[in-house]
């Protein structure tokens, strides 16, 4: 197998691996979830960050890695999942997902990821802090922004 062929392939697994998080971010209730819901987002986000390394994509390894360990600790107990982190979780998921289509020929929309990402992981960060009230103030304010940036526009 060569090198293009590999990245396909990590490609391809990313995608369904991506899917899987989704999938399991959306099951999740008002009760939040459980143990083995939670390694299951570990598990994925590692291989992901794991498999990029290998190629060098020091893109979706910086960005992953945050997500991996703020999933650390949800498994560790130190930190649950409520529903702003569930929906962080989410966008960043999305995320990941748009640095692995970038990753396709003739698209090349890196700084605007870049842009993107850092807000994305500049929120996630404050859960690593352990000050979940600073995660959930940095989340209600991105919300008042996106409405905000919404009603500046003419439709």
């Amino acid at each position: 197998m060569n090198l293009d062929q590999a990245l396909e392939t990590y490609i391809a697994e990313s995608r369904e691996l991506l899917q899987q998080m989704e999938q399991t971010l959306l099951s999740f209730d008002s009760a939040g979830a459980d143990a083995e819901a939670v390694n299951a987002l570990f598990r994925a986000a590692h291989t992901i960050k794991g498999s990029a390394g290998l190629f060098s994509l020091d893109a979706i390894v910086e960005f992953t890695h945050t997500v991996e360990s703020v999933l650390d600790r949800v498994r560790d107990g130190s930190l649950s999942i409520n529903s702003e982190l569930s929906a962080i979780l989410l966008e960043s998921t999305d995320h990941i997902s748009l640095l692995v289509d970038d990753l396709s020929p003739g698209n090349g929309n890196e700084a605007e990821l870049a842009k993107a990402g850092e807000a994305i992981r500049r929120r996630l960060s404050a859960y690593l802090c352990g000050d979940e009230q600073s995660a959930q103030v940095s989340q209600e304010g991105r919300s008042e922004e996106h409405t905000s940036e919404l009603q500046s526009h003419s439709f």
